[in-house]
């Protein structure tokens, strides 16, 4: 088995650019309309609404265009990056949140997307 790709929810699409070409490096793949009925069927939305599918050397997005916060609870992505504190420096300059927890074994570093969607950032193991 092996991961095909994650959708997410994001509310602002200047996020695509902002967030997810500029300081995640995604590249974009194409983009589509998910129909009334088939965003009613499977996730219970009554509308149709935007994709964008973006795509990494490892990993591909489908980032789910909705105008309105959804809760996400414990859910969040991680990932590995080449350096993750020059990744939170990017975020910061870019006005996206950045939560550190300290730890003795290393802290815990995760970013947010304007939407709400939680990344873990881990250096990348050669």
């Amino acid at each position: 088995m092996r991961l095909n790709h994650i959708g997410i929810n994001i509310i602002e699409e200047s996020d695509i650019q902002g967030f997810y070409k500029d300081i995640l490096a995604f590249k974009p793949e194409w983009d589509f309309a998910l129909p009334t009925d088939i965003s009613q069927q499977f996730f219970g939305i009554n509308q149709e609404t935007k994709v964008v599918v973006l795509k990494n050397e490892t990993l591909k997005l489908e980032l789910f265009v909705h105008h309105e916060t959804l809760q996400c609870g414990y859910s969040h992505i991680c990932i590995e990056v080449d350096d993750r504190e020059e990744t939170a420096r990017k975020c910061l300059s870019g006005g996206y949140p950045v939560l550190r927890k300290k730890r003795e074994n290393g802290d815990l570093l995760f970013i947010k997307d304007r939407s709400g969607n939680v990344f873990e950032l881990k250096n990348k193991i050669s």
